[in-house]
């Protein structure tokens, strides 16, 4: 069956450094700083919605359009695993048992030299990840990928090098987050794939399998204030999502703090199971935006926005329960603000940026420090478990926050003041982070950008209640838990 991009909803992550060839390439340089020695853990990325490109299926000619100040991209061959169903903890033995077909792909990337941070630029623009048809999965060591640009063959990769195989990557991957449905995993980019440049025809087959074809066109015209937009409206002033009886409902706020569903109904709020308050897309989070937090850390504040994504999996809502694994030294919450956009954003001005946001409301981003590995940072085992990002409980329409640099940021452990700064502390502001990321990609309605977190972290242990509090939008609470009870 074809893959549109309709039809794909969950999450896409990729893998770098998983060839042997890669690893050859750049043994002496993995041991230098800032690595100082190879990842022990799978390196992801995530690629966010904007970025799926179905247009290159077997028998099309797609198109890749390239940012406006890029020459070339990097063309990087894999092979995408679709999850047929949730997979979590598995085994060698079980693991393609979970998966449903798999696609080929053309992964687009502007050159870039550091794996050090997550590059957002060069590896996020729009369309520049280019799907297959979705195929039954073949024996996959036996694959081999060719790549042609103009017709003349310009790379070869044989999924037989790979450091992970496809069941090793998903059993090292699902040991500490869950791929769900729908989630495609990529198997790998290799290092300093072959260029094309625009009017190039690039052609990514795999024998007896499938292909993609495309031409590499310059940058596609876009108005500065955006492209024909679509947009996510709230008429209430707070809005939720709860389960009741195993249904999603839409609820809002009445006035002394109760729910009330649209049929009226009225509950309290500890006797409804919490979602995310919308429909969330792609989840952008800042890492060092304030300053303190910085310090606090030993690092230098960013001269730019440093950003990175977060999967699906992460996201609980209030009132529940996070994980904190065995044999963790540290783990820490973090309060923040999360702006929900609200109608398609492209090359949006700071000053144009109040316009495009649909609400905002609390996220607690939880991190595990053990995990953290002086490479690629933040490494998603740190920042991308299951269940690590409670968010809500409410949505604030925009326009009842008269300014959202001026907001109090509070987390208590177990009624316990940690945690106080305010929004007017960040590095970078709200509008500007809009105005950053919309230069760069399409954003859409209903994604997220966590916004970070000032100083004042503290370890959190079983049974503790956390409250993460932003003035004018609420309380979002959880419990942190041990892993019998996570499980069970």
């Amino acid at each position: 069956m074809a893959m549109t991009i309709n039809n794909l909803t969950n999450t896409i992550y990729g893998v770098i450094l998983n060839d042997n060839k890669t690893l050859a390439a750049l043994e002496s340089e993995l041991g230098q700083p800032p690595y100082k020695s190879p990842a022990k853990a799978p390196v992801l990325y995530i690629k966010p919605f904007n970025t799926l490109n179905n247009s290159g299926n077997e028998g099309n000619n797609g198109v890749v359009h390239l940012p406006a100040d890029a020459k070339a991209a990097e063309v990087a061959a894999t092979i995408g695993l679709v999850m047929g169903k949730t997979a979590s903890r598995l085994t060698v033995d079980n693991a393609l048992e979970h998966v449903s077909g798999v696609v080929v792909a053309a992964d687009l990337s502007l050159p870039h030299d550091s794996y050090y941070r997550p590059a957002i630029r060069e590896k996020c623009f729009d369309g520049s990840l280019v799907f297959s048809e979705i195929y039954a999965t073949p024996k996959l060591e036996t694959l081999t990928l060719t790549t042609l640009i103009n017709d003349e063959e310009v790379n070869t990769r044989h999924l037989s090098e790979l450091k992970r195989d496809a069941a090793q990557l998903l059993v090292d991957v699902t040991e500490f987050m869950t791929l769900n449905e729908g989630d495609v995993l990529l198997l790998g980019v290799e290092y300093q794939a072959p260029q094309a440049k625009a009017g190039d025809r690039v052609q990514v087959t795999v024998d007896d399998l499938g292909s993609v074809n495309f031409t590499v066109d310059s940058a596609a015209q876009v108005t500065d204030s955006g492209i024909a937009a679509t947009e996510t409206k709230v008429d209430a002033p707070r809005v939720g999502r709860v389960l009741i009886d195993g249904v999603v409902t839409a609820v809002t706020q009445t006035d002394d703090g109760q729910v009330k569903t649209d049929a009226g109904q009225i509950l309290a709020e500890s006797d409804v199971q919490w979602l995310p308050p919308v429909e969330i897309g792609s989840v952008f989070a800042l890492g060092l935006n304030y300053a303190d937090h910085a310090k606090e850390l030993a690092f230098n504040a960013p001269e730019k926005p440093l950003v990175f994504l977060k999967g699906k999996n992460t996201l609980v809502g209030h009132n529940a329960q996070t994980r904190r694994p065995a044999n963790v030294d540290y783990m820490h919450y973090e309060c923040e603000l999360a702006v929900v956009v609200g109608k398609t954003a492209r090359n949006v001005s700071a000053d144009e940026a109040k316009d495009y946001i649909l609400g905002y409301t609390v996220a607690n981003d939880y991190a595990i420090r053990d995990y953290l590995e002086n490479y690629y940072r933040p490494n998603l085992r740190v920042k991308n478990r299951d269940h690590c990002t409670p968010i809500g409980p409410w949505l604030t329409r925009a326009d009842q926050i008269a300014d959202p640099m001026q907001l109090k940021l509070v987390t208590r452990i177990n009624g316990e003041v940690k945690q106080e700064g305010t929004t007017a502390d960040m590095i970078f502001s709200v509008y500007h982070l809009i105005e950053y990321l919309s230069s760069i990609m399409t954003l859409n309605p209903g994604d997220v950008i966590l916004t970070g977190t000032p100083e004042g972290l503290a370890d959190v242990k079983y049974g503790d209640v956390i409250e993460t509090e932003i003035e004018g939008l609420g309380v979002l609470r959880n419990t942190i838990v041990d892993d019998e009870t996570y499980f069970n």
